[in-house]
């Protein structure tokens, strides 16, 4: 049992250590894109979610709504971004989704110098 345990102890550690080293990933390119990146509040607070959720989707309409924005602010935003490369228009039923690309902060590394 001590063995196991100790086994435990070890893969927490380490997933620690990985925490760790990847919030500070995104810590550090967070900094650079708010040096480098001409992105308003919005457009930053959105890409430092879609760092933190890979796999999020946005909407004009989610977009408005969390930022208490009209929808044509919004739109411009997130269209914005897609000119940026830094997210990815689909269709969802008659309104456009926007995700983050699997490479996001590759992206964001390439943008930034």
């Amino acid at each position: 049992i001590l063995s196991q345990l100790q086994i435990v102890k070890q893969a927490i550690d380490e997933l620690h250590v990985y925490l760790d080293r990847k919030t500070q990933e995104i810590r550090d390119t967070e900094q650079r894109i708010r040096a480098t990146v001409s992105l308003n509040h919005r457009q930053l607070a959105l890409v430092s979610h879609a760092l933190r959720h890979p796999g999020s989707r946005y909407t004009i309409e989610s977009h408005r709504n969390s930022h208490d924005v009209t929808y044509q602010t919004a739109r411009t935003d997130l269209l914005s971004l897609e000119e940026k490369n830094l997210l990815i228009r689909s269709r969802q039923g008659r309104a456009f989704a926007f995700a983050a690309p699997p490479d996001l902060d590759e992206r964001l590394r390439a943008l930034s110098g």
